[in-house]
């Protein structure tokens, strides 16, 4: 069989009788590059979405913010309900941060 990038004969891999193109590298980068050019003809609208990010993080920057103003009451609410759990997490936390610190020093 013919390699369809350099010409050159080759075999096709067992476990891959339709192989169109030879396993060298230079071969299989070229194949590669066609494969993906071909991909991107049949999915022109895939990448799209790429640029839309920062305009989706400012909209929602803009609603989080306007819901913790519209929301005060409530987030004091809950703050305050919820002082002492928050309390007794960091310590905790802080206990093992420490300890992780000291075992780290130790090595």
């Amino acid at each position: 069989m013919r390699c369809k990038i350099c010409q050159n004969e080759f075999v096709p891999d067992k476990y891959h009788p339709n192989q169109q193109s030879c396993s060298s590298p230079k071969c299989q980068k070229e194949r590669q590059l066609q494969n993906e050019r071909i991909w991107r003809s049949r999915n022109p609208n895939y990448f799209k979405c790429l640029g839309q990010e920062s305009a989706w993080k400012e909209s929602r920057y803009r609603y989080n913010k306007l819901w913790r103003v519209t929301h005060k009451d409530y987030l004091r609410n809950y703050e305050d309900s919820h002082r002492q759990q928050r309390k007794e997490y960091m310590r905790e936390y802080m206990r093992r941060y420490r300890g992780a610190k000291i075992v780290e020093q130790a090595v």
